[in-house]
């Protein structure tokens, strides 16, 4: 789900700088810049929108709206408070058109011709989003969608809830053969399947926004593929549901997660049904996939359809906005001691029932993604880095963007102190706090390892395989190994060996182990050596640690992100 709004009465968009510089003479005979459009409520008691462009909507008061809607450039502003009578005034008009104008709405002389709309389907949007879309949706998909429905709303959300919770207690009751799904490694096979099935489910996870919008009388927008943060992903433009009250625009952005939760809770069914086996266990998975992809869904602190959902729901557009901003005004009060509400309150962005817990939820909104990152690169980073210099620099750049957004927090924290007088005691209270974090950051210790894989062979022999690359390092007789039992998310411990030799040089060793998944078509260049195991592991293959260590975060880093890079130079 995707689409922004901007609320008129309580955020208006800044003046171009060069407006400043400019008469006001356009305002005069006023026109609406070209694409806007003036949209009447859709219930009693619910604003009027204006709509610029595809993704920005203006909730505005009813007579702002008569105002709007009359710029024609045709009428200078006497005529105009002529016409629309009482309590109208040409001073009233002129104010009106100034908070118009504010939010670029109104036409200026220097504007020219209107652009030409962009036919292209691929799209840009900042910071690192890149879009392609596959369907021009509008009014025509949202009257197909209306009459190819089967039932109501209400008895399809019914539906979803009850496979939903019949699923849980499917999974609940099953709960130990799903740990044992989730630690084991699938066929390539069954994860490009499940791979398909999860982007079918995307795909009506948009199309359930769509539909509740279409159902509500909204217009649905365009619906295609993106790579969102480096990640595959699909998007439908809902938009238009800023027309609907703050209920209904809460239900569409719930929507697509109520799709896909009964995905799961249906793959779950079948999967008891199925039983034990490979078709039960590629159901199992997918339902647990789509459980999982709900639930970081769900999570209000990045802008997700959780987000989007309590945002409408609360009736506060922008509130990620005016929570950080909120956050910034604390920051910059607890260093000048200045404890007036400022940026916030001149934005019009916070409430008096929302003073308390506002920044609260913008320090929720800055740590979160970060959690999100710094969790799934930790789970992938071990196999990743077994893929040699591909993997290493796909890892580097998530490691980088993680940087990138964290050091874009900081510098948004720092620039709020532009202007401002901060007290020397508290600047220096605040230097001492960063440099006791760093310290401690710096003493903190982490566990790294090597990854490889084993596979016992028809003689009964364990072989150990160790890709060389990047994060390769010597294997000695007599080292220590642990072997591993690694699935998509969970790891299950088999046992302990030893390195006795090796058994030849270098040579391309199957991907099978190095990854959770079973592709020893695909190889990449390691050594194979001989190991020495008490008992042999029941799993014929699996995954292997190697040279356990335990070092500072900040020399983990440089070993895991630059050296690498650096050795081939040196």
């Amino acid at each position: 789900m995707s689409g922004r709004t901007g609320l008129l009465r309580r955020r208006p968009t800044a003046p171009a700088p060069a407006a400043a510089a400019d008469s006001t003479s356009h305002l005069e005979r006023a026109r609406l810049t070209d694409g806007v459009q003036v949209h009447p409520p859709v219930a009693d008691g619910e604003p009027w929108v204006l709509q610029r462009g595809e993704h920005q909507y203006f909730r505005i008061g009813a007579d702002l709206a008569s105002l709007a809607d009359r710029l024609d450039g045709a009428h200078d502003v006497e005529e105009l408070a002529d016409g629309l009578g009482r309590p109208w005034t040409p001073e009233t008009v002129r104010q009106g058109l100034q908070a118009l104008d504010k939010a670029q709405l109104v036409a200026r002389p220097q504007d020219g011709p209107p652009p030409r709309r962009s036919t292209g389907r691929f799209k840009y949007v900042p910071p690192l989003t890149l879009q392609f879309t596959v369907l021009r949706s509008g009014v025509g998909l949202a009257r197909l969608i209306n009459r190819l429905r089967l039932a109501s709303p209400r008895t399809l959300g019914a539906s979803v809830a009850l496979l939903a919770v019949t699923g849980a207690f499917v999974l609940v009751g099953r709960s130990a053969h799903a740990v044992e799904v989730l630690s084991r490694p699938v066929s390539l096979t069954m994860l490009l399947v499940i791979l398909g099935a999860v982007s079918v489910t995307t795909v009506a996870h948009e199309l359930g926004h769509a539909c509740l919008l279409a159902h509500y009388g909204g217009r649905p927008g365009r619906l295609g593929v993106m790579f969102f943060y480096l990640s595959p992903a699909m998007f439908c433009d809902v938009s238009d549901a800023w027309r609907l009250n703050h209920r209904q625009r809460a239900h569409v952005a719930m929507a697509g997660i109520f799709v896909q939760l009964g995905a799961s809770g249906a793959a779950a069914c079948a999967s008891g049904l199925a039983g034990d086996g490979s078709a039960g266990d590629m159901l199992m998975l997918f339902s647990l996939v789509n459980a999982a992809a709900a639930v970081i869904n769900l999570v209000p602190f990045v802008k997700l359809d959780g987000y989007i959902a309590l945002m409408s729901y609360l009736d506060h557009p922008n509130l990620r906005a005016d929570a950080l901003s909120s956050l910034r005004e604390r920051f910059t009060g607890l260093l000048t001691g200045a404890t007036g509400r400022g940026e916030a309150t001149a934005r019009g962005g916070s409430r008096d029932g929302e003073a308390a817990w506002l920044p609260w939820f913008g320090v929720a909104c800055l740590v979160t993604p970060v959690l999100l990152v710094v969790r799934g690169l930790g789970q992938w980073l071990d196999a990743l880095l077994s893929l040699g210099y591909f993997g290493l620099t796909l890892s580097t750049s998530i490691a980088g963007l993680l940087a990138v957004v964290v050091g874009k927090a900081l510098f948004g924290l720092a620039r709020s102190l532009r202007g401002t007088r901060p007290r020397p005691l508290r600047v220096l209270g605040l230097a001492l706090v960063i440099a006791a974090v760093v310290f401690g950051v710096s003493r903190v210790h982490v566990t790294t390892t090597q990854i490889g894989a084993y596979r016992v062979t028809d003689g009964g022999q364990v072989v150990l395989t160790v890709p060389t690359g990047p994060d390769g390092r010597d294997v000695r007789a007599g080292d220590r190994v642990e072997l591993v039992e690694a699935g998509l998310i969970l790891r299950r411990p088999l046992g302990e060996a030893t390195v006795v030799a090796p058994l030849r040089g270098e040579s391309m060793v199957p991907l099978t182990g190095l990854v959770p998944v079973d592709a020893d078509q695909v190889k990449v260049p390691g050594r194979w050596y001989t190991l020495r195991v008490q008992d042999i592991p029941k799993a014929q293959e699996g995954s292997v640690r190697l040279h356990p260590r335990s070092v500072s975060l900040p020399r983990w880093a440089y070993e895991r992100f630059v050296q690498p890079f650096a050795a081939p130079f040196n």
